[in-house]
């Protein structure tokens, strides 16, 4: 037993070693510059445990956004009175976390600039939808927060990954006063009475 628990042990260490490792990577060089051999290196364990313990770069990207220290905003604070006006704080929030300049953690800005939508999706989805939906009320509580999700995608990849112009120089008011009452309707949820159709239901 106590060879077993050393084994554990050790295997945990070398996987808190993966992660500072990667983050410090990501951090000074981005996502695409990044390769899984300079992480093992700094990490000092071999190449296939990263795949091990993560599965390849993405997935270690992903667990990196998820370690204590990483970037999170719980919406629970934010809608801790209830979703009723919380569309636009919530949008006006999300534009505050990505357009910071003195960000303490700068992992944000390797997200917001690597020019993978997966990846921004993968941040939204885990800082956002799966915290959102915890506080939404109805069978479609799901569909409604991915949908929230989409429109925080759209955001982002329209304004830091594509950049229009119109988007990237717009101001915070302006895209909270037009994408604010949009997420407040899905906050809200359909009228009640409104039937809604779901992909297989009856024409």
């Amino acid at each position: 037993m106590s060879g077993r628990a050393g084994r554990w042990r050790s295997g945990e260490e070398s996987r808190r070693r993966i992660l500072a490792a990667a983050r410090a990577r990501f951090v000074q060089e981005g996502y695409e510059q990044t390769t899984v051999r300079s992480i093992a290196a700094d990490a000092g364990v071999d190449p296939s445990m990263i795949n091990y313990f993560f599965g390849g770069k993405d997935k270690l990207f992903a667990a990196v956004l998820a370690a204590p220290g990483s970037p999170r905003e719980p919406l629970a604070a934010l809608l801790a009175a209830g979703t009723d006006g919380a569309g636009p704080v919530l949008v006006r929030r999300f534009l505050e976390v990505w357009d910071a300049t003195d960000d303490p953690d700068p992992l944000l800005a390797v997200v917001r600039s690597a020019g993978r939508p997966d990846l921004l999706r993968e941040f939204i989805d885990r800082e956002f939808a799966d915290q959102l939906v915890g506080h939404l009320e109805g069978p479609d509580a799901e569909l409604r927060a991915a949908l929230i999700s989409g429109q925080l995608l759209g955001l982002a990849v329209a304004r830091y990954s594509v950049a229009f112009d119109s988007v990237a120089s717009a101001t915070h008011d302006a895209l909270v006063a037009h994408l604010g009452p949009l997420v407040q309707a899905l906050l809200d949820g359909p009228p009640e009475g409104r039937r809604v159709l779901h992909k297989g239901a009856a024409g």
